[in-house]
C-alpha cells in the first residue's frame, strides 16, 4: 500500500513486463532481476548419480522457544503430535492468520509445518462433488475451480472463484489456505471469513481426520463448534447443482480489495420450472458472531414466487426480522449492516431474474460495478534549451529504492551493544493521575535493561524546547509555544500519551516488555473528544479565534437562505517508515540518525532534554521513508527519548514504533467543524456568507494551521459580503499536527460544498453557481483555467450523458463535478544550500537542509545545480544533509522546501561562477575540467552556500488548478468507483515534469483516501481503535481513477517562482474535494427518487465511504420493486 505514488507509475511499470502489454510500452521498464545478469552462463555442477525419489522423513529444528516440524502426511502429523503430547502446537501453512488476529495460537510449544502434506492437497471429481484439499491456498483453489467449472453440475464454481479474489491480496491468496481461513473462522466466529460464507452458501461439508486415523465428514455449521483438538481437516466436499440451481455471492468492502467484508452474503435458490422456491439458503457474514442464516427467510421463501413483489416484500420483512447486528466498534453501524444485508438480497434477485420480469431502470442494479484496465494520460511540456532542467527524469534515486540498494535508518547495521526502545503509553482516558507506574515485571524478562520516565530526564520534559527555532511569525499572537512533555509527568493529556520507555537487547523484547509496565491512575474529568463535544459543553476556555476575512459590504437581494455544517475527522499520515532514530555516543558528541523533516527541532530538543550544548550534537539524514508532516515535531519526541536511554547508558539505542503505537501515540490531520448561513438572490449569487469553522489543535498548538491557510477559502470567488472566522478548540486528543496541505484541504473543501449546498437547494448547475460568484477580472486566471479544463475534458458534453444515464436507472448512478482551486503560497523559514566543486575531475556535490522524503527534492537540486554550472546530470552527487553544513535550518514541508532549495542552489552556483569568470576569461575556450582545475590553482575558492530567506527577492503566488471527477456509484452497495479524473494542474514552467507528475498524482490519491476511505474510530474514552491496516484502509491500486489524465498548462512560465516554476506536493490534494462533491451530486439523484419531500443535500461529516453513501441514499425496502 502506497497511495503518494498515486499507484498510476508502479501500474505502468509492471505492466510493461506483462506479455500482453502494448507494444509502445513492452519492455520500457527492465525487470530488477535483470539488472545484473549473471556472467557463468552453463551450471558447472555435475551430480553424480540421478536423483531418486525417496521416502522424506519428518524433519524438526530446535527454535529460541519452540520446536519446527516439516512433515510430508497426516500419519506424521498425528506422530509428532503422540511424541508431543503435552505441548502446545500449531498447524502451519501460510500463517497469514498472524495478520488478523496478533494473539491466535500466541506462543505455541512447537510448530508443524504441514504445507507438503500431499493428501491435504489432492482435488477429483466424483459423481456427485468436488474433493478439493483442505491445504490447497486460495491462488490454487481459483484454478481449480476456474478449470472443474467446465464440468456438469460444477459450474457455480467461476462465482467462488470471482469471490475468492476478493479475499485480501496477491500475496496472501499464494500462501493462505482453504483450511486456514475456515480455522479463523472456528477460533473467533466474529471473523467475516469468505471462505466460509461461499462453502456454507452451497452447501459444502469438511472431512475431520481424529488421531485414531477415523475420518468424519461434518457440515460447516458444526464445524464451528467441533473440537478440533488434535485433529485435521482432510479436504472440503463440494456438491454438485444442476441448473435449477441460482446462486450468487457479495462482498462490501471499504475500499476495492485487501480489505474484509463490512458485509458479505450468500444465496442459493433452487427453483421449479415455475420459479417457485423448492428451497433456499440465506447466509451472512458481519452481523453478529453466532449469526449466519437468515432463517426466517428461508423458510418464508419456500413455496412462493420468486419474481413477484409481494413475494419480495415478505422475504424482506422476513430478513428485517432475521438480522440483528451487534454494535462493537469499529464495526460499521447495526442500521447499516442491516440495510445493507437486505439490498444484497434485492440485488440477487435483481442479477437472477428474467428481463420480462424486471423493469430496465431497475436492471442495472443487479450488477456490480466493473472496472476496467486502469489507463493515464500525462500531459506536459518541456524545453531541450535548458536541459537537464525542465528534462522529465526518473527520481535519481529510484533505482536504488527499487531494487533495495537505498539506505534507510531501519537499514544501518547494529552498532556493538547497540540497544533499543520502545514508549510505554498511558492506557487511560485524558485527565487520569498517575499514581504509580511499576516497571518491575518487564525488567525481569531477560534482555530487558532499565526504563526511564518524566524523573529520570536531566533536563527540561519536552521536546519542544522554548528556544526551538521557529520563523518569526510562525505561532502568531497572542498564541504562543506549547512545551509538550516528552514523558507524562502526572495527569495525562491524551490516551497513550509516552510515560515513559523500556529499553532492551532487541526492539521485539522492548515492544513486549513494555506492555509489561503496570501503571496506575486515578480517574479524573471527563475528556472532550471532539469539536461538537466543545461546542455542545459551550466550554469557550477551550476555543480560541485565530484569524478571519470581514466583509465590507452585504448584499440587499435576498431571495434564499441556505445554512448548513460540514465536520472532517483526522488523517493518518501512513508513511511506510514509521517514527525511528538511532543515537550513537561518540567521545565528544551524540550521533543522531532521525526520521525527520526537521533536523534543527531534533538538535534544540534533545539538547533541552539531555541539558547539553547543542554543539555536541551531530545530526545526519540521509532519507526518510515517508512523512508527510508527522515527523516535522513529533520526530523530536523519538529522537529524544531515544537520545535520553543513549546518553545515560552510554550505549547506542535505536527506537523504531510499531505501526498500531506510530498510529496510537502521534498526532494526524486536524479534525474540522463548520456551521454556514448563505444568503443567495435567484440566480445564486452570494449577498452574504457567515462561516465560523474550527480546527482542533488539541493537546498541542505548536504548529499552527488557520492564518496560514484560511485565505483558499475566499481566493477564487468574489468575497466581499463574507465574513469567515477560524477558530481552533483544544480536545483531549494527541496534538494535531501538519499532514499534506494541512488547512487547505479542509477550508476549500468548505466553500467548495457551500457552493454545491447551494446549487442542489436552488437547483441551479453547481458550475454556474461557481460562476456567478466570480469576477472577471479579480478571478480571470481561474476562470481561465476552468475554462481550459471544461474544453479539455469535454465537461459539457459528458454532464448530459451523465445526466441521461441518471434517468435511466434508478440503483446505478453518475455524477460529473468540477472544482477550481487558488492555492496561495507564501514562503517562510530559512533553508540553506552548499556547492562544492572537486578539481581533480570537476564533478560537484551539493548538501542542502532540506530532507528528501520521497518528494524528489535531491533530483530538482541535481538538475538546478547541472543546469545553472552548464555541466551534466552525471556530475552532480546530492550527499547526505546534516546539522554542520545547514544548521538552524527550518523544516521540509509546506511545499516550499524544493523550491526554497533550488533557489539556494542557484544562488550559489551563481557565486561560483562569478569567482571563476576572472579565470575563465583568461583562457582560451577551457572545457569544464580544465576551468576547474586552473581556478584551483589559482587558489578560487570552489565551495558556496547561500541561505534562502524571505528576504531573498522571491514573491509569494498563486497556484492554480481545476479538477473534473466523473464516478459511478452503486446505490445498493454504497460503493463507488472514480471512472475519470481530468486534473489540470498549473506548475508555472516545471523544472522536472516527471516529479511533478508523480507529486500531482500522489497527492491527489491520498485526498481521495481522506475523503472516501479512511476513517479513525476512537472509544468513549478516547482510545483509538483502528490503529491496524486491518481496520484502518487508505485506497488501494484499483481506488484510483480508472482513467487518471493530468495536464500542466503549456507557455505558463511563474513570473515569480524558481527558475519560472511552481509547487505542487501539496495543492493537488485540495482537489480531490471533486470526490465527496461527485458522490452528492450521484446520491442527490437517488435521494429525489427515494423521498421527492427530502432534501437532495447531505452534509460533509466524516469521509464519504461506503457505509456514509449508502445511508444518506435513504434506503426503504419498499422502494425493492422489480
Amino acid at each position: 500500500m502506497c497511495r503518494c505514488t498515486g499507484y498510476r507509475p508502479i501500474l505502468t511499470g509492471f505492466k510493461s513486463l506483462a506479455k500482453d502489454a502494448d507494444t509502445e510500452i513492452l519492455g520500457k521498464y527492465p525487470d530488477i532481476e535483470d539488472l545484473r545478469k549473471c556472467e557463468k552462463q552453463d551450471c558447472q555442477e555435475i551430480c553424480a548419480s540421478a536423483c531418486k525419489n525417496q521416502f522424506t522423513p519428518v524433519i524438526s529444528s530446535n527454535l529460541a522457544d519452540a520446536k519446527w516440524f516439516k512433515v510430508f502426511s497426516i500419519n506424521e502429523i498425528f506422530d509428532v503430535l503422540k511424541e508431543n503430547r503435552n505441548r502446545s502446537y500449531q498447524l502451519v501453512a501460510g500463517n497469514t492468520a498472524k495478520g488478523v488476529y496478533h494473539d491466535l495460537n500466541e506462543n505455541p510449544d512447537i510448530y508443524i509445518d504441514i504445507t507438503s502434506v500431499t493428501n491435504l492437497l489432492n482435488d477429483s471429481v466424483t459423481s456427485s462433488s468436488l474433493v478439493i484439499g483442505a491445504n490447497k491456498t486460495l491462488r490454487d483453489t481459483i484454478e481449480v475451480f476456474r478449470k472443474r467449472a467446465t464440468t456438469n453440475g460444477l459450474e457455480y464454481l467461476n462465482y467462488l472463484a470471482d469471490h475468492i479474489e476478493l479475499v485480501a491480496h496477491v500475496p496472501v491468496r499464494n500462501i493462505g489456505t482453504l483450511a486456514g481461513n475456515l480455522t479463523i473462522k472456528h477460533e473467533r466466529n466474529e471473523f467475516p471469513s469468505d471462505i466460509f460464507l461461499i462453502f456454507e452458501t452451497v452447501g459444502a461439508n469438511v472431512t475431520i481426520v481424529n488421531s485414531r486415523k477415523k475420518e468424519e465428514e461434518i457440515d460447516l455449521l458444526r464445524y464451528l463448534t467441533f473440537d478440533m483438538q488434535k485433529k485435521v481437516m482432510k479436504n472440503i466436499i463440494l456438491p454438485k447443482l444442476d441448473n435449477s440451481y441460482k446462486y450468487g455471492s457479495y462482498k462490501i468492502t471499504p475500499r476495492a480489495q485487501n480489505a474484509h467484508a463490512m458485509v458479505n452474503a450468500g444465496f442459493l435458490l433452487k427453483l421449479d420450472k415455475n420459479q417457485t422456491v423448492q428451497s433456499a439458503r440465506i447466509v451472512y457474514g458481519g452481523i453478529d458472531p453466532s449469526f449466519n442464516h437468515a432463517i426466517k427467510a428461508e423458510r418464508y421463501l419456500v413455496g412462493k414466487q420468486i419474481f413477484d413483489d409481494r413475494t419480495l416484500q415478505g422475504v424482506f420483512k422476513a430478513l428485517d426480522e432475521d438480522i440483528h447486528p451487534d454494535n462493537v466498534l469499529p464495526q460499521p453501524s447495526p442500521r447499516f449492516r442491516k440495510n445493507s444485508a437486505i439490498s444484497l438480497f434485492y440485488k440477487f434477485i435483481l442479477s437472477i431474474a428474467p428481463d420480462n420480469k424486471v423493469s430496465p431502470r431497475n436492471k442495472s442494479g443487479g450488477f456490480l460495478l466493473s472496472r476496467p484496465i486502469s489507463t493515464g494520460v500525462q500531459d506536459f511540456q518541456t524545453n531541450e534549451s535548458l536541459y537537464p532542467l525542465t528534462q522529465a527524469i526518473p527520481k535519481l534515486e529510484a533505482l536504488a529504492q527499487t531494487s533495495g540498494e537505498a539506505e534507510y535508518i531501519m537499514d544501518i547495521p547494529s552498532k556493538y551493544d547497540q540497544l533499543y526502545a520502545c514508549f510505554v503509553t498511558a492506557k487511560a482516558p485524558a485527565n487520569s493521575v498517575v499514581t504509580k507506574i511499576d516497571p518491575s515485571k518487564a525488567l525481569k524478562q531477560p534482555g530487558v535493561v532499565t526504563f526511564y520516565g518524566a524523573k529520570d530526564i536531566p533536563g527540561s520534559n519536552t521536546f519542544i524546547p522554548p528556544n526551538a527555532n521557529f520563523p518569526v511569525g510562525f505561532i502568531p499572537p497572542p498564541q504562543h509555544l506549547v512545551p509538550e512533555e516528552l514523558f507524562c509527568s502526572g495527569v495525562v493529556k491524551y490516551y497513550f500519551q509516552p510515560l515513559g520507555i523500556i529499553v532492551a537487547d532487541t526492539q521485539e523484547l522492548a515492544d513486549t516488555a513494555a506492555n509489561m509496565v503496570e501503571v496506575k491512575y486515578r480517574s479524573g474529568a471527563k475528556p472532550f473528544l471532539s469539536i461538537r463535544q466543545i461546542l455542545e459543553a459551550g466550554a469557550t476556555d477551550r476555543i480560541h479565534e485565530e484569524a478571519s476575512l470581514k466583509a465590507s459590504q452585504k448584499g440587499e437581494d435576498i431571495k434564499h437562505i441556505v445554512k448548513g455544517t460540514f465536520d472532517t475527522t483526522w488523517q493518518y499520515h501512513y508513511h511506510m517508515e514509521t517514527q525511528i532514530c538511532l543515537v550513537v555516543p561518540k567521545e565528544d558528541s551524540l550521533d543522531i540518525y532521525p526520521g525527520t523533516q526537521w533536523m534543527d527541532i531534533i538538535q534544540t530538543g534533545v539538547a533541552n532534554v539531555l541539558n547539553i550544548s547543542e554543539n555536541y550534537i551531530n545530526i545526519k539524514v540521509r532519507r526518510v521513508g515517508g512523512a508527510y508532516g508527522a515527523k516535522i515535531t513529533r520526530s523530536a519526541q523519538t529522537a529524544c527519548a531515544t537520545a535520553l536511554a543513549a546518553y545515560k547508558l552510554h550505549k547506542p539505542v535505536k527506537m523504531k514504533m510499531t505501526f498500531s503505537m506510530n498510529m496510537d501515540v502521534v498526532g494526524k490531520r486536524f479534525p474540522s467543524a463548520a456551521d454556514y448561513e448563505v444568503g443567495l438572490n435567484d440566480k445564486g449569487r452570494i449577498q452574504y456568507l457567515n462561516n465560523t469553522f474550527y480546527l482542533d489543535y488539541a493537546a498541542g498548538g505548536n504548529e499552527p494551521i488557520i492564518s496560514k491557510s484560511i485565505d483558499i477559502f475566499a481566493s477564487s470567488y468574489i468575497s466581499d459580503t463574507w465574513n469567515v472566522t477560524g477558530k481552533y478548540t483544544q480536545t483531549d486528543n494527541h496534538a494535531s499536527v501538519w499532514t499534506r496541505a494541512p488547512g487547505h484541504t479542509k477550508i476549500m473543501a468548505m466553500i467548495e460544498t457551500i457552493m454545491e449546498h447551494i446549487a442542489m437547494e436552488l437547483n441551479i448547475p453547481s458550475l454556474d453557481i461557481r460562476l456567478a460568484n466570480m469576477d472577471q477580472e479579480q478571478n480571470k486566471a481561474t476562470l481561465q483555467f476552468i475554462n481550459e479544463c471544461r474544453q479539455w475534458c469535454d465537461y459539457d458534453n459528458r454532464l448530459k450523458s451523465v445526466e441521461e444515464f441518471n434517468k435511466n436507472n434508478r440503483w446505478k448512478k453518475k455524477a460529473l463535478s468540477l472544482v477550481p482551486m487558488t492555492y496561495i503560497l507564501r514562503y517562510a523559514g530559512n533553508l540553506s544550500s552548499t556547492v562544492a566543486i572537486y578539481a581533480g575531475d570537476g564533478t560537484v556535490a551539493v548538501s542542502h537542509g532540506g530532507i528528501e522524503i520521497g518528494q524528489g527534492i535531491n533530483t530538482k537540486v541535481a538538475q538546478v545545480c547541472a543546469y545553472a554550472l552548464g555541466i551534466s546530470l552525471d556530475m552532480v552527487s546530492v550527499k547526505v544533509s546534516n546539522n554542520l553544513v545547514s544548521p538552524n535550518n527550518f523544516t521540509t514541508g509546506g511545499s516550499l522546501t524544493s523550491e526554497a532549495i533550488c533557489y539556494a542552489t542557484l544562488r550559489a552556483c551563481e557565486i561560483l561562477l562569478q569567482r571563476m569568470k576572472p579565470v575563465k576569461d583568461k583562457m582560451n575556450n577551457p572545457s569544464w575540467k580544465e576551468l576547474v582545475k586552473e581556478c584551483q590553482n589559482q587558489y578560487i575558492e570552489l565551495v558556496a552556500t547561500h541561505m534562502f530567506s524571505p528576504n531573498d527577492p522571491i514573491q509569494s503566488y498563486n497556484i492554480y488548478g481545476v479538477c473534473a471527477t466523473e464516478i459511478e456509484l452503486d446505490i445498493l452497495t454504497g460503493i463507488h468507483q472514480v471512472v475519470r479524473v481530468d486534473l489540470l494542474e498549473d506548475t508555472g514552467n516545471s523544472m522536472s515534469p516527471c516529479i511533478d507528475i508523480g507529486q500531482v498524482e500522489g497527492a491527489f490519491i491520498m485526498g481521495l483516501g481522506f475523503w472516501t476511505t479512511e476513517n479513525p474510530v476512537f472509544d468513549d474514552e478516547g482510545r483509538i481503535l483502528t490503529d491496524r491496516t486491518w481496520n484502518y484502509k487508505i485506497p488501494g491500486a484499483l481506488d484510483i481513477p480508472i482513467d487518471f489524465r493530468v495536464k500542466f498548462p503549456k507557455n505558463n512560465p511563474n513570473p515569480n517562482g524558481v527558475l519560472h516554476s511552481k509547487a505542487t506536493a501539496e495543492p493537488p490534494l485540495c482537489l480531490a474535494c471533486s470526490v465527496p462533491i461527485a458522490i452528492r451530486q450521484a446520491v442527490a439523484s437517488a435521494r429525489k427518487e427515494a423521498d421527492a419531500n427530502a432534501s437532495k443535500w447531505y452534509p460533509i461529516s466524516g469521509p464519504s465511504d461506503v457505509e456514509n453513501t449508502f445511508l444518506n441514499s435513504l434506503h426503504d425496502y419498499k422502494q425493492y420493486t422489480l
